[in-house]
């Protein structure tokens, strides 16, 4: 963990800037800021902090004011202390100002937290219920609207995106049997892959554009395969009896695993070319849902306590267990931002599902998308 920095608006570090928060501190507190009132681009910005909890958007007595000046085809935003001292300036050549205005939320969080971000700008993906069944729909984030994607007879139990955004891989019921298809998000198109004589097909996951980790059941007890989506080629990669999910460490090298193997779900940890295996230390008897950060040697995982579900943070380093949504309705299926830095989870907190954000400490916890139904699980996904 990052050593813990003053939380003071002047202290100066190492490179001569002024440190804004330190999200690590205990006392951390939300920055007060201010962004100048210039119409969309000002009123996409403020939208897009106003979901993130290091920031409390304000009208007066901010610690950073955001000016922003348009001029001879760029845009200038310029950050002010309380103080008047500089904070920062960047200049944007003028473009689309909904995309002016993600790029410069991206940058803001940096600046103020220190830390990469690439929410902005992206396309959510979430399962809900909105028309009475699981079912797929997208929005932009922050959602402002959404528009369901793929429609099922029954109801559509999991599914993935693709890195780049350009297919989803989807597990469908059709009240019969378990099936996976594929749909391209550009031509809308839907295909199911060749694959005979199996009982059920679970928990998909791009390893890249054209390989997916799906856990499938043939006959002989779930295990973990790598399938070529362009010819429906698969190569077995676990071999035990109940191995319901499976995400890829970003290296290639490791697949963590949910297996049933011992009787109730744990979390297992597979070396790809060698084979070895082994339980994570985890404490509880009811542990699942891993997703692999990319950019950390960390997963985000569920753990049953009682009768609801809390979210945890492990590092695979120090074999370190850390509680990070807890006592906040259940709270279930996390998944990591594509920087590394966030997690969208889906809690039920108000009473019916609803998706929200936190960063990797826990710092915050915000609302993204209340449809009035559920919300199951979200990705975040290029648009």
């Amino acid at each position: 963990m990052q050593a813990i920095l003053l939380l003071i608006l002047s202290v100066i570090n190492q490179s001569g800037e002024k440190i804004v928060i330190d999200i690590t501190s205990p006392k951390y507190r939300p920055v007060n800021i201010q962004i100048q009132n210039v119409g969309k681009v000002s009123d996409a910005i403020m939208k897009n902090l106003s979901i993130i909890g290091y920031f409390n958007v304000v009208n007066k007595d901010p610690d950073v004011f955001v000016k922003i000046e348009r001029k001879e085809g760029v845009f200038i935003f310029r950050g002010e202390f309380k103080d008047n001292s500089p904070f920062f300036e960047v200049e944007v050549k003028a473009g689309d100002e909904a995309r002016i205005a993600d790029a410069f939320s991206n940058y803001i969080i940096q600046k103020v937290a220190g830390v990469k971000a690439e929410l902005f700008g992206n396309n959510l993906f979430f399962l809900s219920n909105i028309d009475g069944k699981k079912e797929i729909y997208v929005s932009d984030f922050p959602p402002s609207s959404y528009q369901k994607v793929v429609s099922a007879k029954s109801f559509i139990p999991s599914f993935a995106v693709s890195p780049k955004g350009d297919k989803i891989a989807f597990v469908h019921y059709d009240g019969e049997s378990y099936r996976l298809y594929i749909t391209d998000t550009r031509t809308k198109k839907i295909y199911t892959p060749n694959i005979f004589n199996v009982v059920s097909i679970l928990s998909p996951f791009f390893l890249s554009e054209n390989i997916l980790i799906i856990s499938m059941n043939k006959g002989d007890g779930s295990q973990i395969y790598a399938m070529d989506i362009k010819n429906s080629s698969l190569r077995k990669i676990s071999y035990g009896e109940a191995d319901v999910s499976a995400k890829v460490t970003p290296d290639g090298k490791k697949l963590v695993l949910t297996s049933g193997r011992d009787g109730l779900p744990q979390i297992y940890i597979r070396d790809i070319s060698s084979g070895s295996e082994r339980k994570l230390p985890l404490s509880g008897r009811y542990n699942s849902s891993p997703d692999v950060s990319p950019t950390r040697n960390e997963i985000v995982f569920t753990k049953l306590e009682g009768t609801r579900f809390n979210i945890y943070i492990y590092n695979l380093d120090d074999n370190q267990e850390m509680p990070l949504i807890t006592n906040f309705g259940s709270s279930e299926n996390p998944i990591w931002s594509p920087d590394g830095n966030f997690i969208i989870f889906s809690s039920n907190y108000d009473g019916d599902y609803d998706l929200y954000i936190t960063d990797r400490f826990g710092t915050f916890k915000k609302k993204i998308l209340d449809t009035k139904k559920d919300e199951f699980i979200g990705f975040l996904s290029p648009k």
